[in-house]
């Protein structure tokens, strides 16, 4: 998730000496003969599938880079959905503000331009730059950014705070844009669908679902697994 594993050989699971390289953005999110789709933490891909539904991915770009063009501001940087969440949509091409209580971060896969020519020819970049589109996975940058200058840019904005007082303002978002409610407590005003096009105020039947989607992974997974272990020789 974090390195932008998309597909994995269930054979290699055991294996403590295997590293897995990124996955190349592809035409379509068929897997690779010999592999098959990762597991995938079941909140953030509820609310990626979400996203994808409400139209923020563009299907007609290559599988790994459909959310490019998109700003999404993930308020809550939890290790159960925040950091993954921003993780999963910058590596699919999405520029993230992940926004936590005592900073803000920007999630990007695609590398910050060098100011100047003579910069760029210093680090010995020009070239590079110009072959290379984006990061294997993404990476995460400091932002000076505030909350409302994020939120004023952002096309969707998740939130998944844990508090019934913490409200969204929604004179702070964007005209139109997506806004997604994920903690148990509303996370936004009432007012919130006089801005946003598309107001999703739970996701937990679809976090539901994606964990079938695991299970049903994981069976597969079992399948391979045993269909690769040789049978043992016939005893005479």
């Amino acid at each position: 998730m974090y390195h932008n594993i998309r597909f994995v050989d269930p054979k290699l699971l055991n294996s403590t000496n295997t590293i897995l390289p990124p996955t190349p953005v592809q035409a379509n999110d068929n897997p690779p003969p010999g592999t098959l789709k990762s597991i995938l933490p079941c909140t953030p891909l509820a609310i990626i599938k979400c996203l994808e539904y409400a139209g923020v991915y563009n299907q007609l770009l290559k599988y790994g880079d459909r959310a490019f063009g998109k700003t999404v501001t993930v308020i809550n940087r939890s290790e159960v959905v925040g950091r993954p969440l921003a993780a999963l949509l910058a590596n699919d091409g999405a520029s993230v503000f992940s926004v936590d209580i005592d900073s803000i971060q920007e999630y990007t896969k695609r590398p910050k331009a060098l100011a100047t020519e003579q910069e760029a020819r210093e680090e010995g970049t020009i070239k590079r730059q110009q072959n290379r589109m984006f990061h294997p996975s993404h990476v995460v940058q400091g932002c000076k950014m505030t909350l409302e200058e994020c939120l004023a840019l952002s096309d969707a904005v998740v939130s998944a705070v844990p508090n019934i007082k913490y409200k969204v303002s929604t004179d702070a978002l964007k005209d139109g844009c997506i806004a997604v409610n994920v903690a148990g407590e509303k996370n936004f005003e009432e007012s919130v669908r006089e801005k946003a096009s598309i107001y999703l105020p739970a996701v937990g039947k679809v976090t539901i679902l994606m964990l079938l989607r695991n299970l049903i992974r994981l069976v597969k997974y079992q399948e391979v697994l045993k269909a690769s272990v040789p049978l043992p020789p016939p005893t005479s």
